[in-house]
């Protein structure tokens, strides 16, 4: 993965951290999560790189192919990241939940609105 990627990702961890506000007993649960995240761009990355190196000599075949490993790769970091979620989720306070809720819906409906 390139530089970066890195920062990208590590930037977005750093800003779910704070907008969390995961406090320091939290802090190992939040590290799982962290590095689900990590290793879900990791794969997200390496199947970007392949579909981009291969594109010009993709057939309608291939690309539809290839989409689907991504949506499949998705599907599967989503499943990956919810039961370590889901622990850092059930640790925090009524406050946090509340804020966490608002921040998911909020981030998700900006990033349907651009996608």
């Amino acid at each position: 993965m390139t530089v970066a990627a890195h920062e990208s990702i590590d930037s977005r961890i750093n800003s779910l951290h704070s907008k969390l506000q995961i406090t320091q007993a939290q802090e190992a649960l939040w590290q799982k999560v962290a590095q689900v995240m990590r290793d879900n761009e990791n794969t997200m990355h390496a199947l970007r790189e392949t579909r981009m190196s291969q594109m010009n000599n993709m057939s309608a075949m291939d690309d539809l192919k290839s989409y689907g490993q991504a949506a499949d790769a998705h599907a599967e970091g989503i499943r990956k990241l919810t039961p370590v979620f889901q622990t850092l989720y059930d640790s925090m306070s009524d406050k946090q939940k509340k804020n966490t809720d608002l921040i998911f819906r909020t981030e998700h409906h900006d990033s349907a609105k651009k996608g």
